[in-house]
């Protein structure tokens, strides 16, 4: 193996282990949102505990992302892969950014899910959505333990592409439903709002993929 490939393996190699890092972090914070939409008694101390939590959680991973870009900067890839490999850092960070900002949506609209058929959106079609994009991550998290295997991370990069379908279509039948329904513009907006980020952390997470096929097809 050339000095060059060599060098380029190792930096690539610990950007990968601090990416998968980054992507536990996102599995447990969307563990806590998973565990607020089940509880329709939750206090307001409670849900101020779970936005420190993930706050703290995002902080880790601006870290994360902080220290790539800094060994990116100092040379640590090619200057081939150096372009797709800033946008993949952007998307994998989009994905946790989206969570912590759930988080603080719930905090602030959590009283609005007084109204039954928020509720009812919240714990039916919406945790849905959240469980497809758990899903998505953790195929991401599957790939990147194994960017070297090609094959298995073409098979792992369609299934997200469907899963990412899947959450668009849940998405699509929600703002059917909210439309049809006499809401307050609080209500409509919180729903909205949850609703468009739970969609945004699955394309970001396709980006990611995207990005990472581009990537390891080229090494």
């Amino acid at each position: 193996m050339s000095v060059l490939k060599r060098w380029f393996t190792s930096g690539w190699e610990a950007m990968i282990g601090r990416l998968k890092a980054h992507v536990g972090y996102s599995l447990q914070a969307l563990d806590l949102i998973q565990q607020t939409i089940t509880k329709p008694d939750a206090t307001e101390d409670y849900l101020d505990e779970i936005v420190r939590k993930i706050t703290a959680i995002e902080r880790e991973g601006d870290e994360i992302i902080r220290q790539i870009d800094d060994n990116i900067s100092k040379g640590a890839l090619v200057p081939s892969v150096i372009g797709n490999a800033e946008l993949l850092l952007d998307r994998i960070d989009n994905i946790l950014d989206n969570i912590y900002y759930i988080s603080k949506e719930i905090k602030r609209g959590y009283v609005v899910w007084r109204n039954d058929n928020i509720r009812k959106i919240i714990g039916g079609k919406f945790r849905e959505m959240l469980d497809l994009d758990r899903t998505i991550i953790e195929y991401v998290g599957a790939m990147l333990e194994r960017t070297r295997d090609l094959e298995f991370c073409s098979r792992y990069a369609r299934m997200v592409s469907t899963l990412e379908e899947e959450v668009d279509e849940v998405k699509e039948y929600i703002l059917d439903e909210v439309y049809k329904l006499n809401l307050s513009a609080v209500e409509f907006n919180h729903i909205i709002s949850l609703i468009y980020s739970a969609d945004r952390i699955a394309d970001n997470a396709q980006d990611a993929v995207q990005l990472l096929m581009s990537i390891i097809s080229a090494i």
